[in-house]
């Protein structure tokens, strides 16, 4: 049973009988760069930290299952947002919520929406280096994580949901850097580099993504049928960032936000709406439905990316996205 209870959102790391453990998935984007994960290595062994290195699901469980029995102070996780999904999957199995520490989410991968949203995605050395020697400089906060349900599939957590187009373009991203090598292919600036191409191609209509016919009900926020264009789902919280697609509207810690292929003025107000600037008038009769709640159901849905991870689900069967159990994680 998972628990969902909120956490004190000023509780401070409890006191523990293990120092931090730092977990790297060498493999991840940012952690394969030369003499990154190296850097980490080292910064480990000068302080006596346990150093964890796991690259596959099962070896990330097991990597998971030691520290919580040593009882670390703060686990320290540097990989990207899979690596991230993998271990908040395994702590939220724990029924006792106090024995899931605090986490320092160091920026490993490449786009590291986690990290980022939690301020912990530049520098990761710096970071780690101020939770090891300045502990008492960083604070506490909460995020709680999304579960992903589907009957005959395990619930999977996470904290970014992007379906319908959204999807179709992360995983045309994913195709594009595994089909060639070089910089624009591999690099930093390549998912850009692809999305540059796919707007492109969208201005002289040869964009190969056609909208998903949906049913998309979030309860008291509302509900959205038909042929829909952005899915975007998300209990993280976006401060001071640029694009934050969300009205604030409703009650919950899920965010939502998905807009019908005939959404009155789209391209209008999509440079409003992408930053959460939603008029009362953009209701799902409008072709709108963004806002917060605990609990959406999806019909039709096939794909998804979950953390940047690519999912396939059931079109027969709905799939249930639900508010998951809170976390503690550090930031400075």
């Amino acid at each position: 049973m998972v628990s969902t209870a909120p956490l004190d959102e000023s509780q401070r790391p409890l006191p523990a009988t293990a120092p931090p453990r730092l977990l790297i998935n060498p493999r991840s984007f940012r952690m394969s760069l030369a003499g990154r994960a190296d850097r980490l290595r080292a910064m480990a062994r000068r302080h006596g930290l346990e150093l964890i290195e796991a690259e596959t699901p099962e070896a990330m469980r097991a990597a998971v299952r030691a520290a919580i029995d040593d009882s670390p102070s703060i686990l320290a996780v540097s990989g990207g947002d899979g690596t991230v999904q993998a271990v908040i999957t395994d702590l939220a199995e724990l029924s006792d919520e106090s024995q899931r520490p605090p986490l320092l989410v160091l920026g490993g991968g490449r786009t590291n929406y986690t990290a980022r949203d939690l301020g912990t995605h530049a520098d990761p050395l710096r970071q780690l280096e101020r939770a090891i020697e300045q502990p008492e400089s960083l604070r506490t906060t909460v995020r709680h994580s999304l579960i992903v349900r589907q009957s005959g599939q395990n619930d999977r957590h996470g904290f970014f949901i992007a379906g319908a187009r959204v999807n179709d373009v992360i995983r045309d991203c994913h195709r594009y850097r595994s089909g060639g090598r070089g910089w624009l292919r591999q690099g930093h600036a390549s998912s850009a580099w692809r999305v540059m191409q796919l707007g492109v191609r969208r201005l002289f209509g040869g964009l190969p993504f056609p909208p998903t016919e949906l049913s998309v009900d979030a309860e008291d926020l509302g509900r959205l049928d038909g042929r829909i264009r952005i899915l975007l789902l998300t209990t993280l919280q976006h401060p001071g960032a640029w694009i934050d697609p969300y009205a604030d509207r409703g009650q919950g810690e899920l965010r939502l936000d998905a807009i019908g292929a005939n959404a009155r003025r789209f391209w209008l107000r999509l440079p409003k709406a992408a930053s959460g600037h939603f008029s009362a008038s953009m209701q799902p009769e409008q072709g709108y439905l963004s806002g917060r709640c605990e609990r959406v159901e999806i019909k039709g849905i096939e794909q998804i990316c979950l953390d940047g991870q690519e999912h396939d689900y059931r079109k027969d069967l709905p799939l249930d996205i639900l508010t998951g159990p809170a976390f503690r994680f550090l930031q400075p």
